[in-house]
């Protein structure tokens, strides 16, 4: 479980503002950041796993240097570059899109060659 105290310092550290530079609309990231008192109230209550809680917090962190960063100083000229770790989780937009895409090339080459294509997830009967 991660320390809500310190990560709050980290992001106001930064500012938290991220924004898709293309379309200019706020992350996922920054959806939950913002309405993490109503989550942080979900599992107070015992509606949210542990699991689930953590996730959501290291998702609205990816990125940030709370969860580590490599310095890169150059030998040259001496300019510094600090690269925060990534979480490297699916539900993260940024991190999760290279297994979303493999996903569904995945799909494509199992799938029918046909017109319409219909893929049904389901949830095992022992998981309801």
């Amino acid at each position: 479980m991660i320390d809500d105290t310190n990560y709050a310092d980290c992001l106001a550290l930064y500012n938290f503002n991220r924004v898709d530079k293309i379309k200019g609309k706020k992350s996922f990231s920054y959806l939950l950041n913002d309405n993490i008192n109503y989550i942080r109230s979900l599992y107070n209550r015992g509606k949210i796993r542990n699991i689930t809680y953590d996730t959501i917090q290291k998702t609205i962190l990816c990125g940030f240097i709370y969860l580590g960063y490599d310095l890169f100083v150059c030998p040259h000229c001496g300019n510094e570059s600090i690269v925060p770790h990534k979480y490297h989780f699916k539900l993260c937009t940024s991190c999760g899109t290279k297994e979303a895409k493999l996903r569904a090339v995945h799909i494509f080459s199992i799938a029918l060659d046909a017109k319409h294509r219909h893929i049904v997830f389901t949830i095992p009967k022992h998981y309801l």
